[in-house]
């Protein structure tokens, strides 16, 4: 009894030290956001702008952004979507914040270093946004010689432009060449991996792998053009070209997985449009659609999905069969 009793408990606690972790970092954007209006509204009036007063107003501006960033790592790390990378993002981000409150105070407001440490501040959050598709195969234990290559690829990146961020120019541009290209590949992963979350099947397959194809034949002309400096005019419209085929098939992938999905819904087979629960916060029971409903008495929001289970290949209903094969066209599953 006191067992059963003290995991409720446990939950309850850890629900809450994730609430009070939020408003913190509410609190501390809105903070530091009114007192940069309040800062920069008195200088607009009274006129005393200081290399201080610039200070200050950086130092709020940075500490709304890594608040804002810290935010949407830890709800995505309650909601347990790419913990892992959302740990890692907290770190870099901390670190970084206190580099850049170092850079900022220490050398002279807006000098050449604190110039480097905001670059490595959206360098840090590009290269996080581009790393959370590949990060969601790899969670979900699917697509992995994708997921970790692009994984690999987006450090390996990272780390390249965070040389050519706080390195001294040379007279060589091998490397800055090198990181481009390798930029371009972690783009193309973390794309290749949005493509492939699409639900496919059937006639999207087509699609798919030519959207990829585009996916990876702008890479290699866009990186041919940084390595080679290639300035033809033919080459530049065949660029525009396979850029148009990639921007709509990736459009037309989407659309149509939508449409597949609302057609699952219409041409459902063993099971009803609608279903009966009970209200998690006034506990009434009612009968709801699938999709976006609301409670009829409290007004709490749902959004319900049901999918059955049918077959990649031919979409035949895949329910109560003897055996774990398509009998439409005999595709495993």
């Amino acid at each position: 009894m006191t067992i059963q009793a003290a995991v409720p408990d446990r939950r309850v606690a850890d629900a809450s030290s994730r609430l009070r972790l939020k408003r913190v970092f509410l609190l501390t954007l809105v903070l530091s956001l009114t007192t940069c209006a309040v800062v920069a509204v008195l200088v607009l009036l009274l006129g005393t702008f200081t290399e201080f007063t610039g200070k200050v107003l950086t130092t709020l501006g940075a500490l709304a952004v890594h608040s804002g960033i810290a935010m949407i790592c830890a709800d995505c790390r309650e909601r347990r979507r790419w913990p892992l990378l959302n740990l890692v993002a907290l770190l870099a981000f901390g670190v970084n914040f206190v580099v850049l409150l170092t850079c900022i105070w220490w050398p002279g407001w807006f000098g050449e270093t604190t110039a480097r440490a905001a670059g490595t501040t959206g360098a840090l959050l590009g290269f996080y946004l581009l790393a959370i598709p590949c990060a969601d195969l790899y969670e979900r234990n699917v697509r992995k010689p994708v997921a970790l290559p692009g994984l690999a690829a987006c450090v390996v990146a990272l780390a390249m432009v965070l040389v050519c961020i706080w390195e001294e120019p040379t007279d060589s541009d091998a490397f800055p060449k090198a990181t481009a290209v390798m930029a371009i590949v972690a783009f193309s992963f973390a794309h290749t991996a949005l493509l492939l979350r699409v639900p496919g099947g059937g006639s999207v397959d087509w699609l798919l792998r030519g959207a990829l194809l585009c996916v990876w034949a702008i890479a290699a002309i866009a990186s041919a053009t940084i390595v080679w400096e290639i300035e033809d005019e033919f080459w530049y419209r065949l660029f525009g070209a396979v850029g148009v085929l990639d921007a709509s098939g990736s459009l037309a992938l989407l659309i149509l997985a939508k449409l597949r999905k609302v057609g699952k819904v219409e041409k459902l087979q063993t099971a009803a449009a609608q279903l009966e629960l009970c209200c998690p916060r006034c506990t009434a029971s009612q009968r709801v659609d699938i999709g976006a409903a609301k409670c009829g008495v409290c007004g709490l929001k749902f959004n319900i999905e049901i999918e059955e289970p049918r077959c990649a290949k031919c979409d035949y209903l895949l329910w109560q069969l003897p055996e774990r094969r398509c009998p439409e066209c005999g595709t495993p599953f």
